[in-house]
């Protein structure tokens, strides 16, 4: 089938994707889906309908349902006695198409707390989108969707776009502009994150690298909101012998308000050192740890509140 036949459905099917004067786009009309979706969430699994019609014609020969299956399956579990076990198993496939690269990834986790009472979680979550090569620079455009799901009866969604740009400065730098907009629904309320990052990694060899940046995050939910600043840097070392160490510091402002509670508005500051390794032992075993220490300022308090941690992790991949 040629290119063009397949752009013009597209076009038809997104032409439908129309915004009423309320701001309420028209559904989509997609015969082997179901209406109670989302129509730009159908708009988009029609895309990837249209493009795998495309790679089925494109490879003579082969299967037209192989593209649907995973090119590759990572399965990893972890376990942190009196806290919490989670199993998570993830499928990870990618399409070349003209001038771009089409990822796609999905995630099954399901996990066991155990702090005071057993509570069960399940989760799924959806990650498809185009990856653009132009020169020098890395262009993402994920689409992000997710549902979870808990013993106790409640159930949250949410949906959200991670577009991200790597832009390589030389053999050695590194540079990342991130952005992130999700939106999460549960029985209760609606929450809303923003959050814009810049960083930058330099690798002084293939076993040493520095890493610093930028990242600020807003949220709202009800009616509370979270305004967070945060400065990082991290040096990161791999060991011959196995070992992989990092060691890592952060300075955050948090701004919050709200209409509940005794304050109507709270900032704290906050400064934190932390320093972690990961050691992989026979048969996909992994053994990690961490160690971290923060200082607090609420308000305008003078002290700081500190807070001194540690974890330890065993978990393996299959």
């Amino acid at each position: 089938m040629a290119w063009h036949t397949l752009l013009r459905r597209l076009r038809q099917t997104l032409a439908q994707v129309k915004l009423c004067p309320d701001h309420r786009p028209h559904p989509v009309h997609v015969p082997f889906f179901p209406d109670r979706r989302h129509p730009l969430a159908r708009a988009a699994i029609a895309l990837l309908a249209l493009i795998g019609l495309a790679k089925a014609q494109a490879d003579v020969g082969s299967s037209s349902s192989d593209w649907l299956l995973p090119s590759q399956v990572y399965g990893s579990s972890q376990w942190l006695p009196g806290d919490r076990w989670e199993g998570r198993l993830t499928g990870e496939r990618s399409l070349l198409l003209p001038g771009m690269e089409w990822q796609t990834s999905t995630d099954l986790s399901r996990t066991r707390f155990e702090q005071m009472f057993p509570v069960r979680a399940q989760g799924v979550k959806l990650s498809t989108g185009p990856k653009i090569r132009i020169g020098a620079a890395e262009l993402s455009l994920p689409w992000i969707t997710g549902r979870d799901t808990y013993s106790v009866g409640g159930t949250s969604t949410w949906s959200g776009s991670a577009p991200r740009m790597t832009l390589a400065l030389g053999s050695n730098d590194r540079v990342r502009l991130e952005a992130k907009v999700s939106r999460r629904k549960d029985s209760a309320m609606t929450q809303r994150r923003r959050s814009a990052s810049l960083s930058w990694r330099h690798s002084f060899s293939d076993d040493w690298s520095l890493t610093a940046g930028l990242r600020q995050v807003y949220e709202s939910g009800g009616t509370d909101t979270r305004l967070t600043a945060e400065t990082y840097a991290s040096v990161d070392a791999r060991l011959d012998s196995g070992w992989r160490w990092s060691l890592a510091s952060s300075l955050s402002d948090l701004r919050q308000t709200g209409t509940t509670g005794l304050q109507a508005s709270q900032r704290d500051r906050s400064a934190s050192l932390s320093l972690s390794t990961r050691y992989r032992l026979a048969d996909g075993w992994w053994v990690s740890s961490e160690l971290k220490s923060t200082q607090t300022y609420h308000g305008d308090e003078q002290r700081a509140a500190a807070n001194h941690s540690g974890e330890m992790k065993l978990y393996r991949d299959f």
